[in-house]
C-alpha cells in the first residue's frame, strides 16, 4: 500500500488511516461530523498527494492538450486552471481531471485521479509528438488543500501579508512560510479554498506551519471521510463510483466540461451517440426516511429496477441520507419518486438537483 510524504504526521496526530485507490489515507483524525463543520464555517486541511501529477511541457504542449483534453485551450491562459475529461476513441472516460496552465507560461501540470495516474501517464506518452514532455511528479511534488471560508485568512498568514484576490481556478507562484508554492483557487468541497503544490522535501514544514497557523482560526487536519462527505454534497464525480472507462460524459452529466467544436479524441464517437443510445443517466437523491444509501444498491420506481446506487452518505446540510445513481434516463428529472434499497429494505426517495449543498 502506497503512502504519501505527510503519512508519519498523520500518524503523530493519531489519525485513522483507510485504503483509497491503491493508497494508505486518513480517514479522520478527530470525527468525521467534526472535520466537515471545521471546512463549511472555518477551515480544513487536506493531504491530497496521493492523487497524480503529471508535468506536460514543450513546444507543442498546448496543441497536445488540445487534442486529449475536452476543454477548449485556447480559452486556458497561463495562471488558470479547468476541470476537464481525457476521453478513449470510444468516447469513454479515461479521467476526470483538474489542468493547472502554470504562470509564466511555465507549462502545464495534469491531476489526476489517484488510481488513475499511471494509467494516464502511460496513455499520454503514447499519443504525445517529439516536443511535448511529459514526466511524473508524484513523488517529487507534494499536494494539500486548504478549504473552508476562512482559508484566505490563513493563506495571508502564510504569506506574510495581502493576498491578491485571486479568482476562481486562478493559479499563482507564491511563497508560503518562506516555501516556493503553487498556489491555486480550487478544491473538492464547493467551499472557497486553495490547493498548494510544493517540492516533497517541504511538504511537512508547511503541513506544520499550516496547522500552527491556522489553529486559532478553527482550522482542523480532515480525512477521507469528511472529503467524501462534502464532495457529495456538491454532487462531484467520483472516477471508480460516478464515471469509469464504461461510461460517457453525456450519461454521467458532465458534457458541459466537454468543447464539441474543437477536436479531441473521443469527439468522433460522442456525436454519433443519439437520443435513444443513452440508456441511463447520473441522477442526485435524497432519502426520505433515516437510512443512507450505500453502492451498489438497487434503485426502484414502483418496485421494478431501474438503476444502481454509485455513492451514499448522510447529510448534515440536508439532515438525510443522499446519494448519486445511475437510472434509466427517464427517471433522471428531479422530484422523480424512487425507492432505495438499504440493508435488505426499499426506502423511499425522490430525484433532486444537484448540488445537494448551496451556500446561505
Amino acid at each position: 500500500m502506497k503512502q504519501t510524504v505527510l503519512h508519519q504526521k498523520e500518524l503523530q496526530l493519531s489519525a485513522k488511516m483507510t485504503d483509497f485507490q491503491g493508497w494508505q489515507v486518513p480517514l479522520q483524525y478527530s470525527t468525521v461530523l467534526d472535520e466537515y463543520h471545521a471546512v463549511r464555517t472555518a477551515a480544513g486541511l487536506f493531504d491530497v498527494s496521493f492523487l497524480g501529477r503529471i508535468a506536460i511541457k514543450g513546444a507543442d504542449a498546448g496543441a497536445f492538450l488540445q487534442r486529449v483534453f475536452t476543454r477548449n485551450m485556447e480559452n486556458l491562459s497561463a495562471g488558470s486552471a479547468a476541470y476537464g475529461l481525457l476521453c478513449n476513441t470510444s468516447g469513454r472516460i479515461l479521467d476526470n481531471a483538474l489542468l493547472l496552465h502554470l504562470p509564466g507560461d511555465d507549462g502545464f501540470l495534469l491531476c489526476t485521479n489517484a488510481a488513475n495516474t499511471e494509467k494516464i501517464l502511460s496513455w499520454l506518452t503514447t499519443n504525445a509528438g517529439a516536443n511535448v514532455e511529459i514526466a511524473d511528479q508524484t513523488r517529487s511534488l507534494a499536494q494539500v488543500a486548504l478549504q473552508g471560508p476562512k482559508s484566505l485568512v490563513v493563506l495571508e498568514k502564510l504569506i506574510g501579508g495581502h493576498v491578491k484576490a485571486l479568482k476562481l481556478r486562478g493559479v499563482r507562484e507564491r511563497k508560503l512560510v518562506g516555501i516556493p508554492a503553487i498556489v491555486s483557487r480550487t478544491g473538492y468541497t464547493g467551499e472557497h479554498g486553495y490547493e498548494l503544490f510544493v517540492p516533497v522535501p517541504h511538504a511537512e514544514q508547511l503541513w506544520d506551519a499550516i496547522l500552527e497557523t491556522g489553529r486559532e482560526n478553527g482550522l482542523l487536519p480532515c480525512g477521507q471521510g469528511s472529503r467524501d462527505m462534502l464532495r457529495l454534497e456538491m454532487g462531484y464525480a467520483l472516477y471508480g463510483n460516478e464515471i469509469d472507462e464504461t461510461r460517457t460524459p453525456i450519461e454521467s452529466g458532465l458534457d458541459r466540461f466537454v468543447n464539441f467544436k474543437k477536436d479531441f479524441i473521443g469527439k468522433e464517437a460522442l456525436l454519433k451517440l443519439k437520443p435513444e443510445d443513452i440508456k441511463q443517466k447520473l441522477t442526485g437523491f435524497m432519502l426520505l426516511d433515516k437510512g443512507i444509501p450505500v453502492k451498489g444498491g438497487s434503485i426502484f420506481s414502483e418496485s421494478r429496477e431501474i438503476g444502481v446506487v454509485t455513492s451514499g452518505n448522510h447529510s448534515p446540510f440536508l439532515r438525510n441520507g443522499i446519494g448519486l445513481g445511475y437510472v434509466t434516463s427517464r427517471y433522471a428529472q428531479p422530484g422523480q419518486e424512487i425507492e432505495i434499497e438499504v440493508k435488505d429494505r426499499e426506502i423511499a426517495a425522490k430525484t433532486m438537483a444537484l448540488p445537494f449543498y448551496r451556500k446561505k
